[in-house]
């Protein structure tokens, strides 16, 4: 909490900073009071304050005599003039009679706290201090809430085209705040068959498994889902699915993993992978095998622009590398070499598995459910991202609103 004193009476002045030290929660070094009108705007265009305490009878600047107006001007300067930060709240702290009734009568139309300050009692210190007092349990709530926003299921993207599809799938999403924290979050209510469900989503701050890791990490923290879903788009391996078909990995595994090693020839270096695997909650697993043909045909005929066939989910493993793909070569040695199962390609799958498997002793299972784009190959191209982004997207919200489980 941050708090701007603005008096130039140093008997007051001294009373008042008395009373407000040992308040629980309040750091002395974040009461900040100056003497003149001049310093107290340059605070204000500078930093922001929860409460501002002001003296009516103020010079401009040291040295100068007091003016009656000078507090009253400043309040009204302070409401019109944008490049103010203006206080949460005012208090009006006077010792004159007439300028508490001319401050009340003319100027405060916006319903400030005026005391009297009296040298005989301490009743307008103790209101102070029981307001301080208020405002920092406001606070403490307020983060309270902020830290234990738990949600049912998390949305995460690595990219734009994603993001935007996401935000298709509700009319309403509220920005989630969460302090020291540079993430937007975002909030609705999907329509589950018990009530509502309420969905978080973020996207990551760049491509790949590391920003994948954190992201996870952060929204498991906040947040703590029951389910975290990373949706979006992928390359597929077998040209035999068609653009837009939902892969939904029965596990991940990252191909990157591994050294590299002097071959035969001593000019040539050879990479040696070391793949690791981390496999679907077996639940999960069970649940996304079933035939979602209707499902599919409704989101197909949803989707503004769509292929000429007919849309699937395909389940199998997924490999996850540090770099978009598009040579079959690679695909091939580094790829369905280690295993021929394999249907898709991604940056950031395996770091959502394993941030959600390592942070909170798996409480929150993740699924990674994201449509074929391209092949990973020289016809790489963007013509079906939209498309893709859309079917990945509209799937999820059906596994969130009529398939999962949130016990």
């Amino acid at each position: 909490m941050k708090i701007l004193i603005v008096d130039d009476e140093s008997t007051k002045l001294k009373r008042l900073m008395h009373s407000l030290k040992n308040i629980d929660g309040l750091q002395q070094e974040d009461v900040i009071h100056v003497l003149e009108l001049s310093a107290a705007k340059k605070h204000l265009i500078e930093s922001e304050f929860d409460l501002m305490i002001l003296d009516l009878n103020l010079p401009e600047v040291l040295g100068e005599d007091p003016i009656e107006s000078a507090g009253t001007d400043f309040i009204d300067e302070i409401m019109y003039v944008d490049r103010y930060n203006k206080p949460r709240e005012i208090i009006i702290l006077t010792a004159y009679d007439n300028l508490e009734a001319n401050f009340n009568e003319i100027q405060n139309k916006f319903a400030f706290q005026v005391l009297r300050y009296d040298e005989s009692n301490n009743t307008w210190a103790d209101k102070i201090r029981s307001r301080i007092e208020y405002i920092l349990l406001y606070e403490e709530s307020k983060r309270d809430d902020e830290f234990s926003l738990d949600c049912d299921v998390a949305i995460i993207t690595a990219v734009k085209i994603e993001t935007e599809a996401v935000k298709k799938l509700s009319r309403e999403w509220n920005r989630v705040n969460i302090e020291g924290d540079p993430t937007f979050y975002y909030s609705t209510n999907f329509n589950g068959k018990s009530g509502d469900i309420k969905v978080i989503t973020a996207q990551q701050s760049e491509m790949g498994m590391a920003a994948a890791s954190m992201l996870t990490t952060k929204l498991i923290f906040n947040f703590k889902p029951k389910h975290i879903i990373m949706v979006g788009i992928a390359a597929g391996i077998d040209k035999e699915n068609n653009f837009g078909d939902i892969i939904i990995p029965n596990e991940v595994w990252v191909y990157s993993n591994g050294k590299y090693i002097h071959s035969d020839s001593d000019s040539l270096i050879q990479f040696k992978p070391d793949p690791k695997s981390i496999p679907l909650n077996p639940e999960i697993r069970e649940l996304v095998s079933q035939d979602f043909g209707e499902t599919l045909f409704q989101i197909k005929r949803e989707c503004e622009v769509s292929p000429p066939y007919e849309l699937n989910v395909i389940n199998g493993p997924m490999a996850c590398g540090s770099a978009v793909v598009a040579n079959r070569e690679i695909i091939d040695n580094l790829v369905t070499n280690h295993s021929r199962k394999t249907i898709g390609l991604d940056m950031e799958s395996y770091g959502v598995f394993y941030a959600a498997q390592n942070f909170n002793n798996q409480k929150t299972i993740p699924i990674i459910v994201k449509s074929i784009c391209d092949f990973a190959d020289s016809e790489k191209g963007d013509n079906y991202q939209i498309y893709a982004a859309n079917t990945s997207a509209k799937f999820a919200k059906f596994l969130i609103e009529k398939e999962l489980q949130y016990n």
